[in-house]
């Protein structure tokens, strides 16, 4: 069984592997993956992403270095321990990109700001999710190992390779679990309107997120929400990973420049 001390603060190198800090940062990007995913799907993005970007990808417990690390079940629970390592590095202008389940924890990182009072993201970037007013998808952790195993596959974001490996299929699934657990679940406290823009990518042939889903995120905030659609499925950031990265430069561009 894992076990560890839960992360504290004062070790941000296990939430941030990768980060190269700036000595002057003009925006920090935090970055947040998909189920099962980590930190290292956003490497390539640190020296292509716009001049004074710094990038901030975070490493969640149970996935490469921290992989004797329980996984977090509980969003609630995972904002407590993410919050107080955020936000020191939020004293600089920065904004918030997610990916499939990133993006409901990039929401919940958006709406604590908010009734905690704390600094508004210059704006925030959700890729390959539903809104949360329609997330009515199956609750597919709480299917027996045969069934999550089959909707894994399903998704195309678990190699094949993997799912034949017995050994490593049983370390790794605990946090797939806990991880659509996460995606599936908020704490239900806030689900007013956001009031920062709003980026949202979505796949043409995305099965589980299509167009028409997307575009409800246009009811989601009270400022200006842009909709991009990619080539590619539930996975585009790594089929089209070139046009999404294009697409963020874009979009972190005009946010900083908004800025007086």
């Amino acid at each position: 069984m894992r076990s560890a001390p839960p992360p504290s603060p004062s070790a941000p190198d296990r939430w941030f592997p990768s980060r190269k800090p700036l000595p002057e940062p003009r925006l920090r990007l935090f970055c947040l993956p998909f189920a099962g995913g980590s930190a290292a799907i956003y490497t390539p993005w640190a020296n292509a992403l716009p001049a004074g970007v710094e990038l901030c990808a975070v490493q969640l417990p149970g996935r490469e270095r921290r992989l004797m690390e329980p996984p977090y079940k509980s969003l609630p629970e995972l904002m407590d321990a993410l919050m107080p390592v955020l936000l020191p590095l939020m004293d600089r202008p920065f904004a918030l990109f997610g990916y499939s389940m990133g993006a409901r924890i990039g929401l919940e990182v958006a709406r604590r700001l908010r009734t905690q009072g704390g600094p508004r993201p210059l704006g925030f970037i959700a890729a390959a999710a539903p809104p949360p007013s329609h997330n009515d998808r199956d609750p597919i952790h709480q299917l027996d190992d045969v069934g999550f195993i089959a909707k894994l596959r399903d998704y195309e974001g678990t190699p094949e390779e993997v799912l034949q490996h017995k050994e490593l299929l049983e370390l790794i699934l605990p946090t797939l679990r806990a991880d659509f657990g996460l995606a599936w679940t908020g704490d239900g406290k806030d689900t007013a309107k956001l009031d920062i823009p709003l980026s949202v990518y979505g796949g043409r042939t995305d099965k589980h997120v299509g167009p028409g889903l997307i575009e409800h995120w246009r009811d989601e905030s009270t400022a200006d929400v842009r909709i991009r659609q990619f080539d590619g499925g539930h996975f585009f950031i790594r089929t089209h990973g070139q046009p999404v990265l294009e697409a963020v430069r874009e979009d972190l561009t005009r946010w900083m420049t908004a800025v007086p």
